[in-house]
């Protein structure tokens, strides 16, 4: 069922590859503003996806729509959309003015809207004083940059994002934040498929777990990883934390683990208050009482069963395809 209200709509989105389906079956609702994160492991889907979202694959069942509209190849819907789909790839003897000149003439961009949006784009993405400099001779951080600068020819209101931090070292992953962060400041929505994950905890108000091309969990970000909290408890002694035990299960508060003078419970920060009373009202006195919450990559590896993959760091490279341009 598409939803008018929703920058991103799915129904029963489905991709099949002869026997395989790639992603099966994924509903999904972006709402307009912020940073929606896409996450999953290295094949359950997610490119897959966002090729049928910004029309590069017909899905075999099911409906993808932006902003209320089915997607479809050339559709005018998706002037209003930019993309950066796994690693980009420009004319390697051409600048990065040229570059982006070219892909915005196959877009249908005139001259006079391109003297301003290319320029507006380089800045963006901080390539200005490059911006003469052939392709061919950036680093890979800077053709990852450029490739955004593509995404964000026409000033998009969507700008869907695939891994772009990929081959990136950690000063390239910040600046990327900050760029994402910047874009959502200006009221574009981001859609972001990323390794990155401590990246997506930062960036992203709400999230959708893919694994096996089906939806696992979604949700606000925050809300996933308060379900992880813990409380830590420590005493000064063993022997306190010891009596403590039963005092704790006596109010709810269970005790998973239990490591010298420290005990561990399954309890959202807003019991802290109660776990005090409770352990003075029997004489109880903790040394410290402290919060520990889930990272998002914890919640990523309960969901999914799965290890951070590589790319976590920001170190591995995306395959060689996108479709911001070709090399000849």
């Amino acid at each position: 069922m598409i939803e008018p209200g929703a920058v991103i709509s799915t129904s029963a989105l489905t991709k099949r590859f002869k026997d395989v389906d790639a992603v099966a079956g994924v509903d999904l609702r972006v709402p307009a503003g912020g940073v929606y994160g896409f996450l999953g492991p290295n094949g359950s889907g997610k490119t897959t996806t966002i090729r049928m979202l910004v029309g590069l694959m017909r899905p075999s069942r099911g409906v993808a729509a932006l902003f209320g509209e089915p997607v479809q190849a050339g559709s005018a819907v998706l002037d209003r959309v930019g993309a950066l789909v796994e690693r980009p790839a420009f004319y390697p003897y051409l600048s990065a003015i040229d570059n982006l000149r070219l892909l915005g003439f196959t877009r249908g961009m005139t001259e006079s809207r391109l003297r301003a949006a290319v320029p507006e784009a380089l800045d963006r993405v901080g390539l200005t004083e490059a911006s003469k400099r052939k392709a061919g001779r950036y680093s890979t951080g800077m053709r990852q940059r450029l490739g955004i600068a593509a995404a964000l020819l026409g000033r998009p209101e969507l700008v869907i994002l695939d891994e772009p931090a990929n081959g990136l070292d950690p000063s390239g992953v910040v600046e990327v934040r900050q760029l994402i962060q910047g874009l959502a400041r200006d009221g574009i929505t981001v859609f972001l498929s990323s390794h990155v994950l401590p990246e997506v905890e930062q960036l992203c108000q709400r999230v959708a777990v893919l694994q096996k091309g089906r939806v696992i969990a979604e949700g606000e970000t925050q809300a996933m990883l308060q379900k992880g909290e813990r409380l830590q408890v420590r005493f000064d002694s063993a022997d306190e934390a010891h009596r403590a035990v039963p005092i704790l299960a006596s109010i709810g508060a269970t005790t998973p683990a239990e490591s010298d003078a420290a005990l561990y419970l399954d309890a959202p920060a807003d019991r802290g208050s109660e776990v005090s009373r409770t352990l003075a009202g029997a004489g109880l006195y903790p040394a410290e009482l402290s919060l520990h919450r889930q990272t998002l990559e914890a919640v990523f590896i309960e969901l999914t069963g799965d290890h951070v993959p590589p790319a976590a760091s920001g170190a591995a490279p995306a395959a060689p395809a996108g479709p911001t341009g070709a090399e000849p």
